[in-house]
């Protein structure tokens, strides 16, 4: 069962917005000032009593749970931290461990790569130059793939078969000798 009830009542428009506007100031609302009116009238509230030490009061309030709210959230924060940084930075350590032992890894698969060519290109083989003038041209993997303008891997996987070669290449390529030749 309500223990209150709606009143509407007639007001001129300005009255009402002077009013509306008085209340606001005040830090108040219409229907506050229009309860306490009524009670005031009726001789149920003291008419000395100040509304202004009641809305001081609300503000002090509102500070009082405004600061502790901050306190109570920051000390949430603080726990959750406590908890969980130590498994975020395992988390970032493992994942930077991961990242430098692909690091690792690719560098070797380079260097690897950089040494079968440097290999090649530093055994005692005749310059591809000097080659034009013989008619008996060799290549190597790495030689043709200079020529070609390709990476010398695509030259090796023609040589094995698991790639196509363009079909207008001269060159073909020699198991026997492990050379292409013309």
């Amino acid at each position: 069962m309500e223990t209150t009830t709606l009143a509407t009542f007639r007001i001129d428009k300005k009255t009402w917005k002077k009013f509306k506007k008085w209340v606001g100031e005040k830090n108040s609302n219409a229907s506050a000032e229009l309860n306490q009116f009524v009670l005031r009238s009726l001789g149920l509230i003291d008419e000395n009593l100040d509304t202004e030490n009641n809305n001081a009061l609300e503000q002090r309030i509102d500070s009082y749970l405004d600061n502790n709210l901050e306190q109570r959230i920051e000390k949430a924060i603080n726990i959750y931290l406590d908890i969980n940084i130590d498994k975020y930075i395992d988390k970032v350590n493992l994942r930077y461990r991961d990242e430098q032992q692909n690091i690792d890894i690719d560098t070797n698969a380079e260097d690897n790569l950089d040494i079968s060519i440097d290999s090649n290109i530093d055994e005692e083989k005749p310059k591809a130059e000097s080659l034009q003038e013989e008619s008996n041209e060799q290549l190597t993997h790495a030689e043709l793939a200079r020529r070609m303008n390709v990476s010398p891997a695509t030259v090796s996987r023609w040589a094995n078969g698991k790639r196509q070669p363009p079909l207008d290449l001269e060159w073909r390529y020699d198991a026997q000798l492990k050379k292409w030749v013309k």
